[in-house]
């Protein structure tokens, strides 16, 4: 089997680079994992654009998939590859009748574990729902279902901002097998980030060493050829489009970095139209193999 843990590096440069946002307890766990004066130095980078561009794009991310659980109103929530966000501790800390259970990779969750537990004493905070961290690899099958068996009745919403990314093709359509088995059995949705697609995109120096991770793990190569085609692949899955994540520019905190001189940001947007959304599927029957599949 494949070695994910290479991934796992990725985790904590999105933690850091999230730490200017107002996403919930980012920036504490920022100065818990790398000191009270990162989140000055990380200031600095703001005015740099391909700095800022990944600032808007994860923020929003995050807030379209928070937007999308508003909407759909889970009670019973798996994020999966959750990385170093802290929406279950947000979410059970504010809601007595939720249980949410994070995975990751062993590596990430006990890392995890220790920020999470550093936050609720510090801030004195109370979890009024139900909370578990748990390590999962989610193209493991058994260990999935055992995982969701945790869960008290009830529809599952399963959550994740980027995976599928680092995944290809077959990687893909196993993890689609499991998840179509747990929501077909239990109900509920499953909310993505995760639909990127294709584009020539500018060339961003940034960050050198997140572009060669990203490069390394053929990123650009498992994104979808088009929204369209990332429909159908999920449709010939047996998965069908619940909703799509509206557009959040208005509630992004990263928008205080932006000044006359970033104009171009918005430009250059424009002119390259989307790469990611955000979407909430359904599991249907799945349709009959076609007869390219069946061959």
């Amino acid at each position: 089997m494949r070695d994910y843990s290479s991934i796992s590096p990725s985790a904590k440069s999105l933690l850091l680079l999230k730490g200017l946002t107002d996403i919930p307890f980012i920036a504490d766990a920022v100065k818990i994992l790398a000191g009270e004066g990162v989140l000055r130095e990380l200031d600095k980078n703001a005015a740099h654009e391909g700095f800022l561009k990944r600032l808007f794009h994860f923020e929003i991310r995050y807030k379209t998939i928070d937007n999308l659980l508003d909407n759909i109103g889970s009670k019973n929530i798996l994020e999966m590859s959750s990385g170093f966000s802290f929406r279950g501790l947000n979410i059970t800390v504010q809601n007595a009748d939720v249980t949410y259970i994070d995975t990751d990779l062993p590596e990430v969750i006990a890392t995890k574990d220790s920020i999470t537990e550093r936050l609720v004493n510090d801030q004195s905070l109370h979890i009024n729902g139900e909370l578990l961290s748990i390590p999962l690899n989610v193209l493991d099958e058994e260990e999935f279902l055992k995982t969701i068996a945790l869960f008290p009745p009830g529809p599952i919403t399963i959550v994740n901002e980027g995976l599928l990314v680092y995944l290809n093709k077959e990687e893909k359509t196993k993890l689609l097998k499991i998840i179509h088995k747990i929501l077909v059995t239990r109900g509920g949705h499953w909310i993505t980030g995760d639909i990127y697609i294709k584009k020539e995109l500018p060339t961003d120096t940034a960050d050198d060493q997140f572009s060669a991770f990203l490069k390394a793990h053929h990123v650009e190569e498992n994104k979808f050829d088009s929204f369209e085609q990332a429909e159908a692949f999920f449709k010939e899955r047996g998965f069908i489009i619940h909703k799509k994540a509206e557009r959040v520019m208005s509630q992004l905190s990263a928008l205080k970095y932006v000044g006359l001189a970033d104009i171009g940001l918005i430009a250059q947007a424009a002119k390259i139209g989307k790469i990611r959304e955000t979407w909430a599927l359904t599991a249907v029957n799945p349709p009959k193999p076609s007869p390219k599949e069946r061959a």
